[in-house]
């Protein structure tokens, strides 16, 4: 079984990292092999004259896998804006076909790959490629993570159709920070997105992976990722 799954948000700051940890820990504690990766990351800050980044650093150690951060992210920058943007101002360049070979490679023996994109979909990569146009060459499914506020059905549906027009295989969106369960946001994105709604993941207070780990298998419904329902009796 290899099976990899690129992450995405209806926008920035929507959860997407911390949804992931809890996702990938999950999938680690049930025994399964987990590759999880970040191929571009902006906003990095710079420690010891190393650059350190916070996303790639949390994904690997919640995958528990005996890796490097090398093999998590492939494009690191200290600006935090898109990553066209980021790589014009550092002068450099971000090769497509390198992020797609970085999250297929053939070499990474395991069970599940999860990969985390940058912002939304429609983020630019480079000056002329949108997130969406990488992960539409790269054999996946994306699950998107939108926040549970007023507004999240517009978003939501703009991302699926994007994905679709690209024949990207949407698996199914999470809702992050469950709120007023009034809005009715799960059941409108479920009716009018046709994809099934993988779960409501709630606040939390304690963002350990152990803490993240629980509140998915609790909420979501993991297995779409090949995880049986018996995983963790």
């Amino acid at each position: 079984m290899n099976r990899t799954f690129f992450i995405t948000g209806t926008g920035t700051d929507v959860g997407k990292t911390v949804v992931t940890r809890g996702i990938v820990r999950a999938l680690a504690d049930s025994g399964l092999s987990v590759v999880a990766q970040k191929p571009v990351e902006s906003g990095v800050p710079t420690v010891n004259g190393e650059r350190r980044p916070h996303d790639g650093t949390a994904l690997l150690a919640a995958s528990l896998a005996n890796r490097t951060l090398a093999q998590t992210c492939r494009y690191l920058f200290t600006a935090p804006v898109s990553p066209h943007l980021a790589a014009r101002l550092e002068h450099r360049t971000i090769d497509v076909n390198e992020i797609v070979s970085f999250v297929t490679a053939p070499h990474d023996e395991c069970d599940v790959r999860v990969v985390e994109g940058a912002g939304g979909l429609l983020v630019p990569v480079t000056d002329d490629t949108l997130y969406a146009d990488v992960i539409a060459k790269v054999d996946c499914r994306l699950i998107i993570v939108a926040p549970d506020i007023l507004g999240t059905i517009n978003a939501t549906l703009l991302t699926i159709e994007a994905a679709r027009s690209r024949k990207v295989d949407v698996a199914g969106v999470i809702l992050n920070q469950s709120g007023d369960e009034s809005l009715k946001n799960a059941e409108a994105i479920a009716a009018f997105g046709g994809v099934p709604i993988l779960g409501r993941f709630p606040k939390v207070t304690a963002s350990d992976d152990a803490h993240l780990a629980e509140a998915a298998r609790r909420t979501l419904d993991l297995s779409v990722f090949g995880l049986r329902s018996d995983a963790f009796v």
